[in-house]
């Protein structure tokens, strides 16, 4: 990749064509930029951006063409429900493509040689690609190239309620953030900073979530791809996704963006130069014909079944699990401002488990204890060992899709808080559990294997937990929309990456239902691609690729030489197949002892096998 300088008022308006930014687009929503960092040159030539560390962190919303019934901004919809008025107005407008850029500050003004847009997982946000960022783009810029990251935000993210968030920020104060999300269980007086407390929906709240179905989101990304097909040198553009995110990107791929049912195909795999699969397996193909009554169901659902369903409370319109609502999922955000504030990951008590006030319904008054699905910890914890014993892997009651590996719980200090250990620090010899070897077949019960490692540093992670106008976790992840076409149970079928019973016109076959879904294009994807595991993540082994490979045509790209995407494996349950490397576009890396979570978030060490060959991926593909 070659490096072309740009005068930086020509940047700067090559990203404000882009679309809105999000600060003072939505009604309440954003409260406008952050300034817990302050824009420094040439950050302050970004509309909207932030200086963190050394990035431009800034957020865009930009309209999508996909108009989802009953969703606010669709035509004929009336915002009636009083806290989407309050939260966003009566004019509110959910149809938006969402997206966070992270370019270093020294390249502001310099043309992108390649952008890899990446799609969180379940519950993710923006910020899962915070550390991935920084690590890739000062990697690339050290091999003399200019890389940036643009993070797509599901528009759910739209519906978290982020005004008194981004006052705590501003005012450097965790004590308003928690006064605005959490007040009125504790029975506090309103801070003068805020003008009121945080809107939190529930279900039947936003039943127009079951209308967002995975062409929504698909439609979506395709904003966030073109616009970065515009900046990028050659339209240099890599899709990306991490655990279920991966499962958007192969879809996208397979989507054939011309709805029409006549003319060309618009494929979305020809939109990119390359896949990138985090901790997750893409997709595959469905082994045998849908039927004709799951294809009725399948439309049943998308017709307004599941719209309904969602609207009585029958189905969730987002994942709303034990522990896992919007206030639980929000909470990581004030121990992060909490430990920026304080300027280290073991200061004061953390503040979710500091009382306020007299014991409330015969707890204390904590946030821990009054609301709703929290668990407080045994003991008193600093915000560090707060964070930590929820997220990290050794804690085995944490769902596995929130693991990072990231030190050890530490000994109590001189104020009686127990304190975490970093991963710079000395640990104990039970943080590096070692798994044993590798496993033979995807039959063996445990496919974790290797010794673990401790890749993730939560100080350095402290920024990516709240700053700026995104999040680290989506508190709306849809569910029963995704599941439309993707699910037996909720959507009707699963009908894999080649939907075309439903989506052909009828004379070719199908039902001519592109409007649900347009998955057509799956075994014709002849891009490379590129996949990361972990040993003691989702995706342990090779094998889990296999379905992968399989569904997809052979390379066609310049950096492939007619290679198979597979060598040997591809018929069996074998944990470690041949794939056909970068000569046959479909290459495998493993960083071992890594969690879900850490191929994101990992250090740029000698544990991590995911930023060199990344950046070797994009470098070989780059046109």
């Amino acid at each position: 990749m070659r490096i072309n300088r740009l005068s930086a008022s020509i940047r700067v308006a090559v990203l404000l064509s882009a679309g809105a930014v999000l600060a003072g687009c939505l009604p309440g929503g954003g409260g406008g930029a952050s300034s817990s960092i302050p824009s420094t040159e040439p950050c302050s030539s970004i509309a909207g951006a932030v200086q963190v560390n050394d990035m431009c962190v800034q957020t865009t919303v930009v309209a999508s063409p996909a108009k989802a019934a009953q969703t606010p901004g669709t035509a004929g919809v009336t915002v009636t429900n009083t806290k989407l008025v309050t939260h966003l107005g009566a004019d509110a407008d959910l149809n938006q493509a969402r997206y966070t850029r992270y370019a270093l500050a020294t390249q502001a003004d310099l043309q992108p040689d390649a952008i890899l847009v990446a799609v969180p997982g379940t519950l993710g946000g923006a910020h899962n690609y915070f550390r991935l960022a920084e690590n890739l783009m000062a990697k690339a810029q050290a091999a003399g190239s200019v890389v940036e990251v643009w993070a797509f935000e599901r528009r759910s993210v739209l519906l978290q309620d982020t005004v008194g968030l981004n006052i705590a920020e501003d005012e450097k104060d965790a004590g308003i953030a928690v006064n605005f999300l959490f007040g009125d269980e504790l029975d506090l007086p309103l801070s003068p900073e805020l003008d009121r407390r945080a809107v939190f929906y529930d279900q039947i709240d936003v039943p127009f979530m079951a209308n967002w179905t995975p062409q929504v989101f698909s439609r979506d990304i395709d904003v966030v791809v073109e616009l970065a097909r515009d900046a990028a040198r050659n339209g240099n553009v890599f899709l990306g996704g991490h655990s279920a995110g991966t499962g958007f990107v192969a879809r996208y791929a397979a989507t054939d963006f011309n709805l029409s049912g006549t003319g060309a195909p618009q494929p979305g795999y020809a939109k990119v130069r390359g896949l990138v699969l985090f901790e997750g397996q893409g997709g595959s193909l469905r082994a045998a014909a849908p039927t004709a009554a799951e294809l009725d169901a399948v439309e049943a659902a998308a017709d307004g079944g599941l719209y309904t369903a969602a609207r009585t409370g029958a189905v969730s319109s987002y994942i709303n699990a034990p522990g896992l609502g919007p206030q639980q999922l929000v909470s990581s955000e004030v121990l992060g401002m909490q430990m920026a504030f304080e300027g280290t990951i073991n200061g004061e008590q953390a503040v979710l488990q500091q009382a306020f006030g007299a014991d409330r319904n015969g707890a204390t008054n904590s946030v821990y204890q009054q609301v709703a699905g929290y668990n407080d910890r045994p003991f008193p914890v600093t915000a560090g060992a707060a964070l930590a014993t929820f997220q990290d892997d050794d804690n085995q009651p944490t769902p596995q899709f929130f693991h990072l590996s990231m030190g050890a719980l530490g000994s109590m200090n001189a104020d009686g808080l127990v304190e975490w250990l970093d991963n710079d620090q000395t640990l104990p010899a039970s943080a590096y559990t070692d798994n044993g070897p590798a496993p033979i077949t995807l039959l063996t019960p445990q496919l974790f294997w290797g010794v673990e490692a401790e890749p993730v540093n939560m100080a350095r992670l402290v920024p990516s937990l709240f700053v700026g106008e995104t999040n680290y976790s989506d508190w709306y992840y849809p569910t029963t929309g995704l599941l439309i076409g993707n699910n037996a149970t909720v959507g009707g079928a699963n009908l894999g990456l080649d939907t075309s019973a439903l989506s052909l016109p009828v004379a070719e076959g199908g039902r001519g239902r592109s409007d649900i879904v347009n998955q057509t294009q799956a075994q014709q994807i002849d891009v490379p691609v590129i996949g990361f595991g972990g040993t003691n993540g989702l995706t342990p082994v090779p094998g889990i690729w296999r379905s992968f490979a399989n569904a997809i045509a052979p390379c066609a790209s310049l950096s492939c030489d007619g290679t198979a995407r597979m060598l040997s494996g591809a018929n069996d349950l074998s944990a470690f197949p041949t794939f056909g490397g970068a000569e046959g576009g479909f290459e495998v890396h493993m960083s071992e002892g890594y969690s879900h979570n850490d191929v994101l978030a990992a250090d740029d060490d000698d544990t991590n096998n995911v930023i060199d060959p990344l950046l070797a991926f994009m470098e070989r593909n780059a046109q």
